[in-house]
């Protein structure tokens, strides 16, 4: 194999190295929220709305992944319980996600470079939302991807919708169920 074809260029390693990055200050910014959990518990819906919006916002994000398991995880870990924070969070990532979707339907050409987005045009038009389903039940980046190919090959943006939202449930509830299970360990640790 051609040594070229395996080295990362400067371009790779640097969206590796943002994405640590990102990751560390998610992780940071997910922990400092545990001191204020007697507030965010106390806020109630204002709370939810401000989960709302923040998994909009990493739903919208493109290729920087995070945000919005950070969000889901320490709300979770908050209230005790994953449901209600994985069903707010799900909602408002694929209501972010529909910003992708809306550029694949409007022929947007500068995702349409990117490589990945070829094989994941294929993938759709041979599995539809079947694979929407299963890309947002996994943890990756190709999602806005997923979004971009969905309304450009025209899958309805209603359609669209369940079948990532669905996806996307199943994986939330595993990220605040994980958060669970993280914390009573470290707190388990710590007495």
């Amino acid at each position: 194999m051609d040594r070229a074809n395996t080295t990362p260029s400067p371009i790779n390693r640097q969206l590796l190295a943002l994405q640590i990055i990102l990751l560390v200050l998610i992780t940071a910014s997910s922990l400092a929220a545990i001191p204020f959990a007697r507030e965010i518990r106390e806020a109630g819906g204002t709370g939810f709305l401000i989960l709302f919006i923040l998994s909009v916002q990493s739903g919208a994000l493109f290729m920087l992944p995070g945000l919005g398991f950070a969000s889901i995880a320490a709300f979770t870990i908050i209230h005790g319980d994953p449901w209600l924070p994985a069903l707010v969070g799900t909602t408002g990532q694929v209501t972010g996600e529909m910003v992708s979707y809306l550029l694949g339907a409007a022929g947007s050409p500068w995702i349409q470079r990117r490589t990945a987005y070829h094989r994941v045009e294929r993938w759709i038009k041979r599995w539809g939302l079947t694979m929407v389903f299963v890309i947002a039940l996994i943890p990756n980046p190709l999602f806005d991807i997923v979004g971009t190919a969905a309304g450009a090959v025209g899958l309805g943006w209603q359609r669209f919708f369940v079948a990532s939202w669905a996806g996307r449930l199943i994986k939330n509830l595993t990220v605040g169920l994980l958060a669970l299970a993280g914390a009573n360990l470290f707190g388990q640790w710590l007495t």
